[in-house]
Order: structure tokens, then sequence, then C-alpha cells
């Protein structure tokens, strides 16, 4: 039980890590790395969800405009994983409480 409540708990962390990660990570440090898009690496063409990090990043930022220059498909995206990180959350924090 003790572990399952760790675990649950650890998962909890990560999962508000994440989006402080993006937050405090500055868009213009993403801007100076190369791609890891397997798809743009060897086609050499921008595939449906290439710059939907950076897209985030510069919401988190307060961007917006920014966002959707990177990926216009960002007004779907980012709704859609804001609804399931906060279901994940709450999620873990009720499997948090004992019983």
């Amino acid at each position: 039980m003790k572990s399952t409540l760790l675990t649950s708990l650890g998962k909890a962390g990560i999962y508000i890590l994440l989006p402080l990660t993006l937050i405090t990570m500055p868009t213009a440090w993403l801007e100076g790395r190369r791609s890891i898009c397997l798809f743009r690496n060897l086609f050499g063409v921008r595939c449906p969800g290439c710059g939907m990090v950076k897209a985030i990043s510069s919401i988190f930022q307060g961007d917006f405009k920014r966002a959707f220059h990177y990926n216009k498909l960002v007004v779907i995206v980012f709704p859609l994983l804001c609804y399931t990180w906060l279901q994940s959350v709450a999620a873990e924090f009720r499997n948090d409480t004992p019983a």
C-alpha cells in the first residue's frame, strides 16, 4: 500500500514538473536546436507535428501569435493536451487518497 502511494505521488510529481519545465525553458533555446523529427530529417519536409513543442512552449510564454506561426494545429492540440493532463493529475490524486 505504501509502495503504491509513493508510485502515485511520483507520477503526480512528474505530471506537475512537465509543464513547469516548458514554462521555464525559453523558446529561443528550442529554436537553436536541430529538429529531431524523423520525417523531416529523412525526407526534408515538415510533418504535421513539426514545431509543436516550440508552439506549446510559446503558449506557456504567452506568445500566442508565435505559437500559431510554429504550428497551426496548436489551437487543437493544446486544449486536448491540457484536458488529458488535468485528467491524469486528477486520477493520480484520486488514487492517493487512503481508503
